[in-house]
């Protein structure tokens, strides 16, 4: 499910990913298999919006996740396994809060239209500053980029694949910088290696789907049906922490 959110949309990888498996097992072990599979499932969606990338508009906001990462990371290995939950919770909701709002983005076109407003590089580098913290803290980036993004796409800076390429290439070039982290401080073990292993075939398959939804069918309905479940999941991750912090 959370592979065809991505090939349709660029991002949600993540929300639908941490959303669903820290309900059954540890938060610090499903982020690193989360941020396994990741680099792949962007790599794959990627290369199917290649052509409409830009490394210019990608190089902006990686100039913030070089220096957000290493602020998420050393957050994340303060974390105990209750905290960590409720973290990914907050997270969470405020990423369906986010992409619920760029959905609406009529609002925002109209304000673009009057004020005559262009955003400079140091939103953009604002934004892959938090998106670092987030990626590196918790393993769910999109919302400082979600917001970025459905801006420059709302006043016509970017277009939806433009957008798409440049998501994919930013949240694959985090995840990488984040496993490559992890592994220096020894939290990537062989286990989490073997299980990430074995959930590629289904990210490639999850991907594939989601493409062709992109393609061929209107994401709407299959957008709001996500948000409602990332929701749920919010909650439930909230529910179940916040009496034992």
């Amino acid at each position: 499910m959370a592979s065809v959110v991505h090939g349709i949309a660029g991002f949600g990888f993540a929300q639908v990913s941490m959303g669903v498996m820290p309900l059954f097992r540890s938060p610090g072990s499903a982020s690193i298999v989360f941020t396994i599979t990741a680099v792949v499932s962007n790599a794959r969606v990627w290369w199917s919006v290649r052509d409409a990338f830009d490394w210019r508009k990608w190089i902006v906001p990686m100039a913030g996740l070089a220096v957000g990462m290493p602020l998420g990371i050393y957050v994340f290995q303060q974390f105990d396994k209750t905290q960590m939950r409720a973290a990914i919770g907050v997270v969470l909701v405020l990423a369906v809060i986010v992409v619920g709002a760029t959905r609406q983005s009529d609002v925002v076109t109209d304000w673009i239209e009057e004020k005559g407003y262009r955003p400079g590089k140091v939103v953009g580098a604002t934004a892959g500053l938090f998106a670092g913290i987030f990626g590196g803290a918790v393993a769910v980036p999109g919302p400082p980029m979600i917001v970025y993004g459905a801006f420059m796409a709302a006043g016509g800076f970017w277009s939806d694949e433009e957008m798409k390429a440049v998501f994919t290439a930013f949240f694959g070039t985090l995840m990488l910088y984040r496993l490559g982290s992890l592994t220096y401080t020894g939290a990537v073990e062989t286990p989490l290696l073997i299980e990430a292993a074995v959930a590629i075939p289904m990210v490639f398959l999850g991907a594939w789907v989601g493409v062709w939804i992109f393609d061929h069918v209107s994401e709407r309905l299959f957008g709001w049906l996500v948000l409602a479940l990332l929701t749920v999941n919010a909650f439930v991750l909230l529910f179940t922490t916040v009496p034992k912090l």
